[in-house]
């Protein structure tokens, strides 16, 4: 799976589908190596209020390892249909299942499923970002040792922040998992 920023979300009329473009020339996120395109496949992202949209997204292969990922757009969340800003507002409490736009869509277990996963997997994210932040970014041993909260941090700085941590996880080889049910 790889997250990217920088692309372009094109509607084509005669399939009904959103198409993802990208000039990014992403990483392989196990490997390093290059990733050139295989083929396309659907990808449903829904939004607040339940409308389901359907974009095409890329899957790429590693020309080194020869393992296939996902290339989704940021506004996607990995194992998931919702859009992530409506993910990140039900873990922020903005969005609630008293809201009029989100009544049935997403329902309360959903929501409640979404809490759960965010709970399970906080320190995963602690941990993946110290280790971004000191690996690829070369931060320094205190980093890894500080109490400080990073994902606090960008949670109080950046709008987006939700977006931005699955980018730094997945994009250097992470993975969270899901609620074992």
């Amino acid at each position: 799976m790889v997250i990217i920023s920088e692309y372009t979300l094109t509607y084509k009329a005669d399939s009904g589908v959103f198409v993802v473009s990208s000039d990014d020339t992403p990483v392989c996120p196990v490997c390093g190596g290059t990733l050139k395109y295989r083929d396309t496949r659907p990808r449903i992202r829904k939004k607040e209020g339940g409308l389901k949209e359907y974009l095409m997204i890329r899957r790429l292969c590693c020309t080194e390892c020869h393992r296939h990922h996902n290339e989704l757009p940021d506004c996607l969340v990995p194992h998931k249909h919702y859009e992530a800003e409506v993910i990140s507002g039900v873990i922020d409490g903005i969005v609630t299942s008293e809201d009029a736009d989100s009544e049935d869509c997403p329902s309360f277990l959903t929501m409640l499923r979404w809490l759960q996963w965010f709970q399970m997997n906080l320190a995963n994210i602690e941990g993946f970002l110290r280790n971004a932040g000191y690996r690829i970014l070369g931060l320094g041993e205190e980093l890894l040792f500080s109490h400080a909260s990073l994902l606090d941090t960008i949670r109080q700085t950046h709008q987006d922040w939700l977006e931005r941590i699955l980018r730094i996880i997945y994009n250097s080889g992470g993975f969270l998992p899901a609620v074992p049910w």
